[in-house]
Formats: C-alpha cells, sequence, structure tokens
C-alpha cells in the first residue's frame, strides 16, 4: 500500500459508509414513503395478494440492511484501495475513451450484474444454502423497500464482490459506477414494494418487455421458488416476461389468491 494512502483511509472509510448508508436511506425510504404514506390510498388496489408486513419484519429487514451496508462500505473501501493500486480499470477522463464507450459500459454493467445475480440467486435457492443463508432474506414473505439490502452477511459478500470483478477486466468511468449503484437501490427497493408499480400492457411486448413487474420478484418472496431474475439465457423478452411466466412461481394458487394477483396486475 502506497504510504500516503494510509493517512487518508479513515477518512475515507468513513464517507464510504455514510455514502452507502445514505443511498440505503434514500433510496428504501423514497420508495417506502411514496408507496405506503404520500399514494398508499391510490395504491391500495394495486397491493400484491393484499400482502401486509409481518410483526417485527421491518425491524428485521433494517437490521440485516445495516449490516449489509457495513458489508457494502468495507468492500467499496477495498475496491478504492484496488484502484489506487492500479488493479482495477476505472478512469476519470471520459474523452479518454468517448462518450460511445461510457454508455456503452453503462448497459454492459447492468446487463452483467443482471447474469451474476441470476445464477447467484438460483446458487442460493440450493437447498443447503437457502437454509444457512438465503432464507434471512426470504423471511419476509410480503417485502417492503427496506428489505432492498437484508441479507445474510454472506449473501451481502457475494453481491458485493460483483463489482471489482467486474472491473477488473472491463474498463469504467467513476461516474458509471455511481449510476450504477444509484440504479440498483432504487430497481431493488421497488422491486420489493409489494405493489404493482408497472401498468402490464408495458411489459409483453415491445421495447419494454425487458422490465420484470413488481409482481415477478414478489411471487417469488411468497413462494421461495421460481422467478428469480432475468434469465441470461433467454433472448430479450422470449416469454419470459409472458404473464403466464410471470406467474410461474403460483401456477398452483387458489383461485382466489390469483384473482388478487390479477386485479394487482390489470391497468386501472
Amino acid at each position: 500500500m502506497q504510504d500516503f494512502l494510509v493517512p487518508v483511509l479513515p477518512r475515507v472509510a468513513l464517507s464510504l459508509l455514510a455514502i452507502d448508508f445514505l443511498r440505503y436511506l434514500l433510496g428504501a425510504g423514497s420508495v417506502w414513503l411514496l408507496v405506503y404514506v404520500l399514494m398508499k390510498r391510490q395504491l391500495a388496489g394495486r397491493r400484491i395478494l393484499d400482502a401486509t408486513p409481518a410483526p417485527g419484519q421491518v425491524r428485521r429487514e433494517i437490521t440485516y440492511s445495516l449490516s449489509t451496508v457495513a458489508i457494502f462500505a468495507a468492500n467499496g473501501l477495498t475496491t478504492w484501495l484496488m484502484i489506487h493500486a492500479g488493479m482495477l480499470r476505472v478512469y476519470t477522463d471520459v474523452a479518454a475513451r468517448g462518450w460511445a464507450w461510457w454508455a456503452f459500459s453503462l448497459v454492459l454493467i447492468v446487463v452483467a450484474h443482471d447474469a451474476y445475480f441470476y445464477w447467484t440467486h438460483r446458487w442460493l435457492h440450493h437447498r443447503r444454502w437457502f437454509r444457512a443463508v438465503h432464507g434471512r432474506h426470504h423471511a419476509s414473505r410480503h417485502p417492503t423497500p427496506w428489505a432492498a439490502y437484508a441479507f445474510h452477511p454472506v449473501e451481502a459478500i457475494i453481491q458485493a464482490v460483483f463489482l471489482p470483478l467486474f472491473l477488473l477486466v472491463v474498463p469504467v468511468h467513476g461516474s458509471v459506477i455511481g449510476i450504477f449503484l444509484l440504479h440498483m437501490i432504487v430497481r431493488n427497493a421497488i422491486g420489493h414494494c409489494a405493489h404493482e408499480l408497472f401498468p402490464w400492457r408495458w411489459t409483453p411486448r415491445g421495447w419494454l418487455r425487458w422490465i420484470t413487474p413488481v409482481s415477478h420478484h414478489h411471487f417469488h418472496h411468497a413462494r421461495n421458488r421460481g422467478n428469480y431474475g432475468r434469465d441470461p439465457r433467454r433472448a430479450a423478452g422470449a416469454g419470459h416476461y409472458d404473464r403466464r411466466l410471470c406467474w410461474n412461481a403460483v401456477g398452483d394458487w387458489p383461485v382466489a389468491a390469483l384473482n388478487i394477483a390479477q386485479k394487482a396486475l390489470s391497468v386501472a
């Protein structure tokens, strides 16, 4: 480690911890405030499966999420040290590679993370790992936005290491990293908000078919299987977001429950 980095390490560590905490607080808190307070009445008809948080659930979600914040901050510090050691490919001048690469690298990091999340998520649903690790996240059968980071520490580490692994092989501008991290917390908070925010007509066809509705992940929580994410083996929209496959985790639910889900998915 370069000697000049040692004096600034505590300040950098605290700054990263504060940034990760604020990212979680503002990302999850904003979605919660919008869905559960400001637009509670307007969105009541879009609540999925009449979802209601269990007693103590929000407290548990926040507790695990704060643990994840600390792990993400530690990973951020490690990433920062690796950047300064020249091990990771991060640059600061957009002109060095141009705006075309800047835009392409932003799309690439999102797509690569989708694939990484899908396969690590499926692996964590193996019986052994689900019981020991991923089951902590699934303790919220009807999650709230505060569950966005509610991971067992092992799962938090698995998700955190994606970024330095990606930066080992792909050169990325610093602003792309910031946008990617902001995108992830907002998307994660929305995916756990238990209300279908997207009109169904957005997703089955056309260029918006890559969007997974909130119901897709909510059903995954409710049944603990299926709907692991966007399957990277499928071409964009190749049936994966068809209404039938969006429900592939609840195919044997009672008709009454499916009727409630149908109402939540319908366009007002």
